[in-house]
């Protein structure tokens, strides 16, 4: 069987659900994820089975027996490989047409142009520490008039959030600034995904730590946030429906069983999330200072 074939039959049974014409459409769409850990791997397999045909991934890390627990190409097989490469082989064992470019590096001003080229939506997928790339790649894909969708895990829930190229930007939802330092970056990104919810009522963040990575997580959260994600990549690519864009956000949590949609006024400005950010340093020890 040819790729051609193999990819229609493959996918065959999307129909009723996503039009042959709709599945051109995918398998015509490059996606970028930024990111192979948790959220990355998961959203890659989840596109990957959906259809989508053109994948940019990059990772510059390797796989360690403590991300058995959440990440996709994490196994005693894969421990001390390139995430990037592995999750390269996974996506095209699903799908052998994909084409798929591979940064085995991180993403800077070197190579963000590299990253977002040709891209249509881009996943971010970045740990939640890293906050020097993060603010980079989503301002870089803003210049460039991309969509892009995130997704935190949080105890056992998801949290969506969706950035229009033309509403509010990462910056003024985050409260983020130039020169603030590292654990104050964190913190206020912490209190914009993570700040309220009914994660807290049963979540030990105490030790969560941006020194050495630390922080809770559950690969089932990561799970929920792919087909999430990978929903939501369908609405903003066939115009399936219209997304809500920040600072619109939702949080689905299992444990709880209930489902939000917040309208966060003003952004990080929004006189709660001061509150909020007086709370979560009395909580998270690491961030106090």
């Amino acid at each position: 069987m040819d790729l051609d074939g193999f990819y229609n039959r493959a996918f065959s049974r999307n129909r009723g659900l996503i039009s042959e014409e709709e599945q051109q459409i995918l398998k015509n769409t490059r996606i970028a994820i930024p990111g192979m850990g948790g959220m990355g791997g998961v959203h890659a397999a989840a596109l990957a089975r959906t259809g989508i045909g053109k994948f940019t991934i990059a990772d510059f890390d390797d796989f360690d027996v403590h991300n058995i627990n959440r990440q996709h190409g994490a196994m005693s097989s894969t421990v001390g490989k390139d995430k990037a490469l592995v999750m390269e082989e996974m996506i095209k064992d699903i799908s052998p047409q994909a084409d798929i470019k591979v940064i085995n590096k991180a993403i800077g001003h070197d190579n963000i142009d590299e990253f977002l080229a040709d891209v249509d939506v881009m996943i971010d997928a970045l740990e939640v520490f890293a906050m020097d790339a993060r603010r980079l790649i989503f301002k870089r894909a803003r210049e460039l008039g991309i969509p892009v969708v995130s997704i935190g895990p949080i105890g056992f829930s998801t949290v969506l959030f969706v950035f229009s190229p033309t509403g509010m930007d990462y910056d003024t939802f985050f409260g983020l600034e130039n020169g603030m330092s590292q654990n104050e970056l964190i913190l206020r990104f912490m209190v914009g995904i993570a700040g309220q919810g009914p994660h807290l009522k049963y979540m030990d963040v105490k030790g969560i730590n941006p020194g050495t990575g630390a922080a809770p997580s559950l690969g089932l959260a990561c799970q929920i946030g792919s087909g999430i994600a990978a929903t939501e990549v369908m609405s903003l690519v066939l115009n399936k429906r219209k997304p809500k864009f920040v600072p619109w956000f939702a949080q689905y949590d299992t444990y709880s069983q209930t489902y939000k949609q917040r309208y966060r006024w003003w952004g990080a400005k929004n006189p709660l999330q001061r509150l909020r950010m007086k709370m979560l340093k009395l909580m998270i020890p690491a961030l106090a200072n």
